[in-house]
């Protein structure tokens, strides 16, 4: 059973989105970020060929979106988006394999670039089962590089597992369905 089928949660405020743009490397990566969020980061971090910027909610830090590069993660060890699915996947079931839940909800691919967008996470933690954590996740190939792109959600679970209303997945769903990557423009 899929998790349409399943989500429904508190009713709260759909969010409106807005899209930004972050230079990552040698492309620039455009994707969603709440227009009530701040456009600052709560965290950046360029370390080697690793880049990470985070967002958080302003009135709750369980709230996240992330943006991950891996420089040359094409060229050099032969990433692909599908092949960095699958290990996310395999390191979140480790944690508690009984209450992991993930189902692809989007594939894309343009000439050898692929997008990948799956929701997953785990319906309870193994020291706190009535608190769940899930996330949309984006996998996007570049030229030589690989894009992730995370929106989380933690907190308690309704009756069914999950945390997001059914309406609002379906809306960021159709926003990560447009990120994409632009040419970086050189001065």
């Amino acid at each position: 059973m899929g998790i349409f089928s399943k989500i429904f949660g508190r009713k709260k405020p759909l969010v409106e989105n807005s899209f930004i743009k972050i230079p990552i490397f040698n492309e620039v990566l455009v994707f969603p970020l709440p227009d009530a969020w701040s456009v600052e980061p709560s965290l950046r971090s360029l370390e080697g060929g690793t880049f990470l910027v985070e967002f958080e909610a302003e009135d709750n830090a369980d709230e996240k979106l992330s943006v991950q590069g891996f420089n040359n993660a094409n060229a050099d060890v032969e990433l692909s988006a599908k092949k960095l699915m699958k290990m996310m996947e395999d390191e979140m079931r480790d944690l508690n394999e009984a209450q992991f839940y993930s189902e692809t909800l989007f594939s894309e691919t343009h000439i050898t670039q692929q997008k990948l967008i799956t929701i997953m996470g785990l319906k309870a933690f193994p020291d706190e089962t009535d608190k769940a954590q899930f996330a949309l996740y984006m996998v996007l190939e570049g030229k030589k590089e690989i894009y992730i792109v995370q929106r989380s959600w933690k907190g308690k679970t309704n009756s069914e597992g999950f945390l997001v209303p059914k309406e609002e997945l379906l809306l960021w769903l159709e926003d990560f369905k447009q990120i994409h990557l632009e040419a970086l423009e050189t001065a």
